[in-house]
Parts: C-alpha cells; structure tokens; sequence
C-alpha cells in the first residue's frame, strides 16, 4: 500500500485521467446489448442488430405525442403531475408549496396544535428567500 502514493500519480501522468480509460461503461454496455439476444450462434450479428434496434426506437420515440411513456421520456419517481401549477396569474406559490409526490401509508387529515403552527410560521418567515425583504416592516 505504501507504494500508490508514488503509483497513482506517475500512473495519471503518463496515462492520463482515469475516466479515459476506463472500461466499466463499455462492459456494461456490451452487456446490456448481449441482454437482446437470445441466440449465441451469430453473436456479432445479433449484437449489431439488437444496437441499430434500440438506436432507432430511440430516435422514432421522439416523435410521439407528449402523454404516450417511453423510456427515454419517463418521469420522475415522484412525480404525480401536481405541484406546478398556479391557481391564478397574480398569486405566487411558494417554491416550499410545490414538491410533488405521493404520500405514503393511509392519507388522514388532522388539525395543527398551537405550538406546531407556531413553529411552522416562524421557520417559513425565516427560511424563505421571497419573504425576507417584509420582515423588516
């Protein structure tokens, strides 16, 4: 061990970055192309039919219509479509108002003590970059 302190850097030097030569995103690339066939006999050739398959569904999955999931055009994890948009032109949301995703477990409405609503306002009127030019008044 007391030797790559000397090995990385001259390694780097005359080699390069490591990410240039690195070889982890081909094999696994490779990998998920062999995932395509499902005969061994003519590896190459499926392998090179299975590349040109999936660069043309990606290239034709781009001209489909906006409400039609692809792969290359999924959404995030949890995004449930709600959260952007605003009610009225004048009102602003603010940006803590707008994360979107699901809730976890049964949904059940209950009511803020006084102390909990207290905390609440307080940490808005001190965290929020759009409220802290009023609390000087």
């Amino acid at each position: 061990m007391e030797h790559l302190p000397v090995h990385f850097p001259y390694e780097t030097k005359i080699a390069g970055p490591v990410q240039y030569r690195w070889m982890y995103p081909f094999e696994r690339f490779v990998y998920c192309i062999k995932m395509y066939v499902a005969i061994f006999v003519s590896l190459e050739g499926f392998i090179v039919n299975a590349y040109l398959l999936r660069e043309a569904s990606i290239f034709c999955s781009h001209y489909f219509e906006t409400g039609i999931p692809t792969h290359n055009r999924r959404l995030p994890r949890n995004d449930d479509g709600g959260g952007n948009e605003q009610p009225d032109d004048n009102i602003e949301i603010l940006d803590i108002f707008s994360y979107p995703g699901y809730h976890y477990g049964r949904f059940s409405n209950r009511m803020l003590s006084d102390e909990e609503l207290h905390v609440v306002h307080t940490y808005i009127l001190l965290n929020e970059d759009k409220i802290k030019h009023y609390i000087g008044y």
